[in-house]
């Protein structure tokens, strides 16, 4: 190109008075490793400098800036020199842009999914002993569901189960005196009655634990209400 080296680099990433090749590409969003790939090269004195490596696509976009005998000489030569790369197979891959942001992405994903199969485990770590089985299997199967994308421990079979609340409903009663009768009676044995499990209070955005009663519960909890009642 008969032209130098520093002035082709003051081209391409520009000046404080004016913009340069590749910030007006990246701006542009239009993918500056499809055109231009920063690089470096060591120079006879041992020292590293940097350097771009031209696509084929950034040699057509130089030789488009350069016109008369010089661009066509330029636009000659690459297209020469591009050709026995083809024919020798080592034309370098241009990188796309995007690769690094899709990596990015994938990284913050899999840091949000780690955080929430922790945050998932210490629930397990503090309140595992207060927790029935299924419970507990439930919480250690969904912290490896949200690490890798599939449960590598298998769900608890569990039955419908009906909380305080609902059964107060059933019942024409309220929440407080559910768990009166269930204390009164024994109904709250996990496997027989129910499990004890993490629920959301109602009152704040906190989990709590607390008992939730299987059909064989729910009727244990129906009978002993008609039996208070007669």
């Amino acid at each position: 190109m008969e032209v130098s080296h520093r002035d082709i680099l003051r081209k391409l990433e520009g000046a404080k008075d004016r913009k340069g090749y590749i910030q007006i590409l990246a701006e542009a969003q239009m993918g500056v490793n499809d055109y231009f790939i920063e690089s470096t090269y060591t120079d006879g004195s041992g020292k590293t400098n940097k350097s771009y490596n031209c696509t084929k696509l950034g040699c057509e976009f130089l030789a488009n800036k350069f016109t008369g005998e010089k661009g066509i000489l330029f636009t000659a030569k690459y297209v020469k020199r591009f050709n026995e790369m083809e024919q020798r197979k080592i034309l370098p891959k241009p990188k796309s842009d995007n690769t690094a942001k899709l990596k990015r992405l994938e990284i913050m994903d899999m840091n949000a999914r780690t955080r929430q199969a922790n945050m998932v485990l210490k629930i397990q770590e503090k309140h595992g002993k207060n927790l029935s089985k299924q419970a507990n299997q439930t919480l250690l199967a969904y912290s490896t569901k949200l690490l890798t994308g599939q449960f590598l421990i298998e769900l608890p079979q569990v039955d419908k189960l009906y909380s305080a609340t609902e059964i107060a409903e059933m019942v024409g009663s309220n929440k407080a005196m559910v768990g009166r009768i269930a204390n009164a009676n024994n109904l709250k044995i996990d496997g027989v009655y129910g499990m004890t499990v993490m629920d959301k209070s109602p009152y704040s955005s906190k989990e709590v634990i607390c008992f939730k009663y299987n059909e064989f519960g729910k009727e244990a909890l129906i009978k002993a209400f008609n039996s208070k009642k007669s």
